[in-house]
């Protein structure tokens, strides 16, 4: 059984999934989850799970936590390393399935791995963003373009090594004082999605001046506020069109889109496809389970 079936028989079949670059090679796939808990037995070969929205992930094995994860977060998995999930709330995210390659980059990731019993996570904006762009690529399909994807993930799996070694395996890290604060402007968001969500509004809800807030999000989240907000609108309207028949109109309004159209244009940027296709398709692979 290859990894990534090992993966699905765990956590079901991903939303997108493929080759990102034949040379390497390297598969990927990505994952939108819901208030679950996964049990993932050991798999042969490293891989790299990236967060890319979504709820408070928390990973743990024999009852013992071993890390908490936030968007922006990443996590490199030795092989052999087993691991329990559970997700709080709809998540987002993707997984790197790293060749069993003894050379360049794929040795500098496995000698980091020596010795580790549990992910080592990290949290490195270029990396998310890399990840995020090479699921989008990916889901171009036949359109996508290979030699695009090939150097960014050389770049992206560099970088998990330059970050790992520049000791930010620790998480994210806001100043401790200002992980609550985080926290509740993190829930606002989720409970206020239909509504207005301004800068104003988010830095009163930290207890902050708006300026301040803005450095403290963006150093945290990695990226910065009204960016976290598109995606959390997104991924419920993803979650809405997957578990409801609800008119796209109506979704397009409960999650803070003035129209269907603003719905559809910010949907297609991030995901290259509508909302109507993006429904059919995910009824497509229910049907396929």
């Amino acid at each position: 059984m290859s990894p990534q079936q090992q993966v699905h028989e765990a956590m079901g079949l991903p939303m997108v999934g493929g080759m990102l670059c034949r040379e390497m090679p390297l598969y990927a796939e990505r994952y939108f989850l819901h208030a679950t808990d996964h049990a993932v037995p050991p798999i042969g070969v490293m891989t790299l799970l990236t967060q890319l929205g979504g709820s408070r992930v928390q990973e743990s094995m024999k009852g013992e936590l071993r890390s908490t994860s936030l968007p922006c977060v990443s996590l490199l998995m030795p092989a052999g390393c087993a691991t329990h999930w559970h997700y709080s709330g709809s998540v987002d995210f993707a997984v790197f399935y790293l060749p069993e390659r003894t050379d360049g980059v794929f040795q500098s990731l496995r000698e980091l791995c020596v010795g580790a019993q549990a992910p080592l996570p990290f949290s490195d904006a270029l990396v998310s963003a890399a990840a995020r762009q090479l699921m989008d690529e990916l889901n171009l399909r036949a359109k996508a373009d290979q030699g695009f994807m090939a150097r960014l993930a050389t770049v992206m799996l560099e970088q998990v090594g330059r970050a790992l070694r520049a000791d930010t395996s620790s998480g994210i890290h806001p100043p401790h004082m200002h992980l609550a604060r985080l926290q509740a402007v993190l829930a606002y968001i989720r409970e206020h999605l239909a509504q207005e969500l301004s800068i104003n509004q988010l830095a009163e809800q930290a207890g902050v001046s708006p300026a301040h807030f803005r450095r403290l999000f963006q150093r945290a989240m990695g990226l910065p506020p009204h960016r976290y907000v598109m995606n959390a609108r997104l991924e419920h309207a993803r979650n809405l069109l997957i578990q409801t028949d609800l008119p796209i109109l109506h979704i397009a309004l409960e999650c803070g889109f003035c129209t269907q159209s603003h719905l559809t244009a910010a949907f297609k940027t991030a995901h290259a496809t509508t909302p109507a296709q993006y429904r059919a398709q995910a009824g497509d692979n229910r049907g396929r389970a």
